[in-house]
């Protein structure tokens, strides 16, 4: 049953990868019945990870999403030996299997007929698949359907010569509004399309009174794309797409976005903004309904985490650690960023007992979170990290840093370290700060986050061994 579980889910895998190469942007019941074979592939994926453990989530909902509000009560673990999620016994792993298999089939059902309609959608020159993930961040896991849906907007011609269009782009805190916004941006369909891309920042119109607002989104900002002008309807104009990307404190001036949209609809028709942002009030500033960025289900959370964590090797051959990772994804309730960090120290390091130390600290971390905090922040996943690594250090300071250093502020800068460099060698941080780089973005506008440490010395053989605990290798 198992080896028809995975045959099915390679099936349909093979799909994803072929619609990887089609624009699909304006068959939205194509993307919807995509999206459902999707969700089936990956609770398959999920459950085949099973078999190597005997461990398996019972549950009667086929439909698993990472709730922000269902975070259960704060306890503290005290264990971290690999614990199965549910303990199901032989009968109840074949019933959990035989409903897998039996709701994949039927997702699969009508599969020629896919196949039909997705060969008359165009080839996308050049595409790379992007399925299978890669951790250079140059492509992205997931999101296709979102993505095409927001292509689809975009590429859509307006009904009206003076009509502008806004997408307001919403959801929680690091569920990847930014990353999808990013990928689309590079796009060649949507390059093509418009002669100037510019990300900005809704700080920006905060307060802005000045008379020339696009340009002052343009100084604060980063232009991805631009071109010579375009011949738009018959006249020649410049069809911009601007990217705001607001924060959830921050309200928009009502004045300056006024003026923003006033410049934006004397470029050229088919101009179009975007603005992400946590805060659901954005909505009302779109001219079509608001795009809702939910978390990843569980299932292809687990299958994004383990690609980064376990790179090329299989986690079937390691099964413990495969109990392991799944419960530190779990704990990390859909965190991108805590997923590639952790990830990062993960790989390097394909020890249990490592890997045991890393989600005792990531429980704890969950254990402590005041009522108001409901999702892990960058600096809560820098204060993760930094309790991980073999060296103790304690935390000056942490940052976002966009662009390309100045000369002068490189020459001033700290030395700089991964915390990949930190976890192969204990010995090569330096003996006052440091600079650590924890994350590093290759989609522009590219940004790394950073830390400052100082290192802190410790004594006794005590330290030694929980040096050397930290470190070893399998």
């Amino acid at each position: 049953m198992f080896l028809q579980l995975e045959l099915v889910a390679l099936k349909i895998h093979a799909l994803v990868d072929e619609a990887e190469r089609r624009h699909l942007a304006h068959n939205r019941r194509l993307l919807l019945w995509l999206s459902k074979l999707m969700e089936g592939m990956y609770r398959a994926y999920y459950v085949l990870d099973h078999r190597h453990d005997g461990s398996l989530l019972v549950s009667s909902s086929w439909s698993f999403s990472l709730s922000r509000s269902s975070r259960p009560a704060k306890r503290l673990c005290t264990s971290n030996a690999p614990q199965p999620i549910c303990a199901a016994d032989a009968n109840g792993v074949v019933e959990e299997l035989s409903a897998t298999l039996r709701r994949l089939e039927e997702c699969a059902e009508g599969m020629k007929e896919f196949i039909l309609l997705l060969a008359c959608c165009p080839i996308i020159p050049r595409r790379p698949a992007v399925s299978s993930f890669q951790s250079d961040d140059r492509h992205m896991f997931g999101r296709l359907v979102e993505r095409e849906q927001i292509i689809s907007f975009l590429l859509q011609p307006e009904t009206e010569s003076s009509s502008l269009g806004v997408l307001p782009l919403v959801g929680g805190p690091e569920v990847g509004k930014g990353t999808i916004v990013k990928h689309v941006c590079s796009d060649d369909r949507v390059r093509r399309h418009f002669a100037m891309i510019l990300y900005s920042y809704g700080s920006l119109l905060g307060d802005n009174s000045a008379e020339d607002v696009l340009g002052t989104l343009r100084t604060g900002g980063h232009v991805l794309h631009e071109t010579s002008p375009v011949v738009v309807s018959g006249r020649h104009g410049s069809r911009h797409l601007l990217v705001i990307k607001n924060t959830y404190e921050v309200v928009i001036n009502e004045a300056a976005w006024a003026s923003l949209c006033a410049s934006l609809r004397s470029t050229a028709e088919g101009t179009k903004v975007i603005v992400v942002s946590e805060n659901d009030g954005v909505a009302d500033l779109g001219t079509t309904a608001a795009m809702r960025v939910k978390p990843l289900p569980r299932e292809e959370f687990w299958y994004f985490f383990r690609s980064l964590s376990f790179g090329v090797s299989d986690p079937g051959e390691h099964p413990e650690l495969a109990v392991l990772g799944r419960q530190i994804a779990a704990a990390l309730d859909g965190s991108f960023f805590g997923a590639k960090v952790l990830s990062s120290l993960l790989r390097t390091n394909l020890n249990a007992q490592f890997w045991g130390t890393v989600l005792g600290v990531v429980r704890r971390f969950v254990a402590e979170l005041r009522g108001d905090e409901d999702h892990f922040s960058k600096l809560g996943v820098a204060k993760i990290a930094l309790e991980i690594l073999p060296v103790p250090l304690r935390l000056k300071s942490a940052g976002k840093t966009t662009g390309v250093a100045t000369s002068e502020a490189a020459e001033t800068e700290l030395p700089g370290m991964t915390v990949q460099e930190l976890v192969r060698s204990a010995t090569a941080v330096p003996r006052e700060e440091v600079r650590i780089v924890l994350w590093e973005s290759a989609c522009p506008p590219n940004y790394r986050y950073t830390v400052v440490c100082e290192k802190v010395e410790t004594h006794g053989p005590h330290a030694n061994i929980e040096r050397k605990r930290h470190a070893r290798q399998p």
